[in-house]
């Protein structure tokens, strides 16, 4: 009897592994690559046009302080030689040496500004463009879980995503579909037509923001 109960123990152990194995065999798996799909986002592409263009305007108002400290680095030097000049007296020469010195300090503060607000200016361009491409990657995953459901994917998994050592996260999965295709055409379904008059609706001004 005892020897009984251990094989039925036994079987009905097995039963349980087999339709758990039958379970995750079941399961259907999808993979998309959210790099690919965020680059190829209509709305990434005029948030990325806008982003030059802010850009573009930062790096424009730094080339026009770096001339401003150019110009008062150079004035300096003139005053400098004009000081060394052996025709002039010693108390002359000592006025253009203290003018030279004040004018070299000003442009260090001007170039110690500029280097400040410079790295504000990226620090703060950086946060806006985390924030606002995460603002589209939701959009875009809220949407790969609508597929999810209508198609009964189990899982679907980034192909792209990397771990914090910047491997990837996802390097092999058997058996599953590739929907980064399919989801390029979902998430660009609602794009204006090429041509379409989209106006200047949402896009910032960038030389708004340089000062």
């Amino acid at each position: 009897m005892k020897s009984f109960k251990i094989i039925a123990a036994v079987i009905s152990a097995l039963v349980m592994t087999s339709s758990s194995f039958a379970q995750e065999k079941d399961d259907k798996i999808g993979t998309v690559n959210m790099q690919k799909l965020l680059a190829g986002y209509f709305k990434a592409a005029d948030l990325l046009k806008t982003f030059k263009e802010y850009e573009k305007g930062i790096l424009e108002k730094n080339e026009l302080k770096a001339e401003e400290v150019k110009a008062l680095t150079d004035e300096a030097n003139e005053v400098t030689k004009k000081a060394e000049n052996p025709s002039i007296t010693r108390e002359k020469k000592d006025e253009l040496f203290r003018e030279a010195q004040l004018i070299r300090s000003e442009a260090k503060a001007r170039q110690d500004a500029r280097i400040a607000w410079l790295n504000r200016k990226r620090t703060a361009f950086n946060e806006k463009q985390k924030v606002e491409l995460g603002i589209l990657r939701e959009e875009i995953m809220v949407m790969v879980r609508e597929v999810g459901d209508a198609e009964g994917y189990d899982y679907i998994f980034d192909r792209s995503g990397a771990s914090g050592a910047n491997v990837p996260i996802l390097s092999y999965a058997k058996d599953a579909t590739d929907l980064t295709a399919a989801m390029l055409d979902r998430i660009n379904r609602d794009a204006p037509e090429e041509g379409a008059d989209e106006g200047d609706e949402g896009t910032e001004d960038p030389a708004k923001e340089q000062e």
